[in-house]
């Protein structure tokens, strides 16, 4: 339970940032800009995302 509970926290900043490319997008074609902060946040989103599940991972010992 404890590890379905771990991924909440990443799987919503992944949602969050795919929302935010979504929105780049939809500026970006319809207006011909990109709205800089969007672009960021969702390139933060992805970072966090990717940090807070990899520390969340136990790093498997290699055999020797």
């Amino acid at each position: 339970m404890k590890n379905k509970l771990a991924l909440i926290g990443p799987i919503f900043l992944v949602l969050l940032g795919v929302l935010c490319f979504v929105v780049v997008y939809i500026m970006y074609s319809k207006l011909s800009f990109i709205d800089t902060p969007y672009l960021l946040g969702g390139g933060l989103s992805f970072l966090l995302a990717a940090l807070w599940y990899s520390k969340g991972k136990p790093l498997k010992k290699q055999e020797q």
